[in-house]
């Protein structure tokens, strides 16, 4: 008796860039929810936590920036999305009271 997995004759391996093009990226609802201040500034500190903590030893911020823009050309409502997102989160850098929470979420575990 062998273990094999067989699959059906329709069936194809999406990688994850693919499935964003499948499933459309963002929803328009994320989209539009990433201009309320606290959940656009939340997605993007989380964000840049786990991009930071996905890419600790190359140039994050650098590479970060491309990846945000690479994201942003995949659709409209990724660009809403992300533009939200870095208004809510620049917007919170701007003042000190912000800068310090985001620093502490960002560089945390």
């Amino acid at each position: 008796m062998t273990n094999a997995i067989t699959y059906p004759a329709a069936y194809n391996v999406l990688s994850c860039e693919e499935m964003t093009y499948t499933e459309g990226g963002v929803g328009v609802v994320e989209a539009a929810m990433a201009w309320f201040p606290l959940y656009g500034w939340y997605k993007a500190v989380s964000a840049i936590h786990d991009y930071r903590k996905a890419n600790i030893n190359s140039n994050w911020v650098e590479n970060g920036m491309n990846a945000l823009v690479a994201h942003a050309e995949k659709s409209p409502t990724n660009t809403i999305h992300d533009i939200g997102c870095s208004f809510w989160f620049i917007g919170s850098c701007a003042t000190i009271i912000g800068l310090v929470p985001n620093a502490l979420l960002i560089f945390g575990n």
